[in-house]
């Protein structure tokens, strides 16, 4: 008996040991997913941004993307290799709406935006403007392909975006940038992203904002209208960001969508929405419809975005909720939005995602947007 009274502890420390272990396991995946917000559409797992990267520093040791020369360093995010048997939803595909489609109108900066951010960036505009110069207004050549394709088949055409001298102070491509960050392995990238509301939220792509397997990206910087690496609207930190809870723990291109608030602009502290105002957001619209879809691609050039246009469709293999559109775009892009021109006015109706299923270079996909993905992000953060 004595000698069982002086091994019984050993049991008790050990599950005390273990109880300790989970206690830290769990504190760890709850700091790994972020915080649960729960709202009537669906719910968006958050994280907030510490201090410090909520608003910039000048110094380039304070911050990886504080200078052209360390953004020009970034390489843009890979599409992940996705298992497609597992990452098409199941669910029946329709192209009836099942709910009625709903719209948030864009808005447009104070008629003298530009002035303020050629003042503010005076050394930006001119180099750009010197640029511009240089190189004369000279279109880029386009492509027309009708890409590799299931179900319906579109061609698409693809066109610089705002390399041109007449299209980059204006809508929509002012209001279009590149997103810099810090993935979890410490190496720096960057995707597309879009202001698409009055309150500075961007919207790009999930994939941007969280890595697979590895945990949350950190250092947002958003730099509106990027072009030959200059800065005309200046550079904003972020404060907060929200993703879909469906796009935890392997993805699904339906949940491939995120929204970021941004902070104010590094140096004058003024919001992104004073320098390019910011686009519209639509959902629950019919699959096919004629837009264009925007991405800094670095299959063509990081120096500028291009544009694809045509017709959008859906696709069995895809499942519920996933857009597909011919395009030859690939790293990069991600994150870039697809416009559609809804009575003269931009909306975003879905983000670059990655390619189509068997149609890598020819064909890309993005969520459908929807009550239970932009919707719930929107009513979460405060679009």
């Amino acid at each position: 008996m004595k000698s069982q009274n002086r091994r019984s502890p050993r049991p008790i420390a050990r599950l005390a040991a273990l109880g300790a272990l989970a206690l830290t396991c769990f504190a760890a995946d709850a700091a790994d997913t972020g915080k649960t917000v729960r709202t009537p559409y669906g719910d968006v797992i958050e994280i907030q941004a510490p201090p410090s990267q909520q608003r910039l520093s000048t110094s380039a040791q304070a911050h990886p993307f504080a200078t052209a020369r360390q953004r020009a360093a970034v390489k843009p995010l890979q599409w992940a290799p996705r298992d497609d048997r597992a990452a098409a939803d199941t669910a029946e595909l329709s192209d009836k709406m099942v709910r009625a489609a709903g719209s948030a109108p864009g808005g447009e900066a104070p008629a003298f935006a530009n002035y303020l951010a050629r003042n503010h960036f005076r050394a930006t505009w001119q180099r750009l403007d010197a640029l511009d110069a240089a190189k004369g207004a000279a279109p880029l050549s386009a492509l027309s392909d009708g890409g590799e394709k299931d179900g319906a088949h579109y061609p698409y055409t693809r066109y610089p975006g705002n390399y041109y001298t007449s299209q980059w102070k204006t809508t929509p491509w002012n209001k279009i940038g590149k997103l810099y960050f810090t993935k979890p392995d410490g190496s720096g990238s960057y995707c597309t992203a879009n202001v698409a509301s009055g309150n500075s939220v961007l919207i790009t792509a999930a994939h941007c904002v969280y890595t697979l397997g590895a945990g949350w990206n950190t250092n947002f910087v958003f730099v509106p209208a990027e072009r030959y690496g200059e800065a005309p609207y200046g550079r904003f930190g972020w404060s907060s960001a929200r993703v879909p809870s469906g796009y935890f723990p392997s993805g699904g291109r339906r949940w491939d969508v995120a929204v970021i608030k941004l902070t104010g602009e590094q140096v004058t502290g003024l919001p992104v929405t004073s320098y390019v105002g910011w686009l519209g957001r639509t959902w629950n619209r019919p699959y096919s419809e004629y837009a264009t879809s925007h991405g800094y691609a670095s299959n063509l050039s990081t120096q500028f975005t291009h544009i694809c246009n045509g017709q959008t469709y859906s696709s069995p293999s895809e499942g519920t909720n996933v857009l597909v559109q011919g395009c030859d775009m690939t790293y990069g892009a991600s994150g870039g939005g697809w416009l559609l021109n809804l009575s003269g006015s931009h909306y975003v109706n879905s983000v670059v995602s990655g390619p189509h299923i068997g149609a890598f270079g020819t064909a890309w996909v993005g969520p459908r947007f929807a009550d239970d993905n932009i919707v719930a992000l929107c009513a979460a953060i405060g679009c």
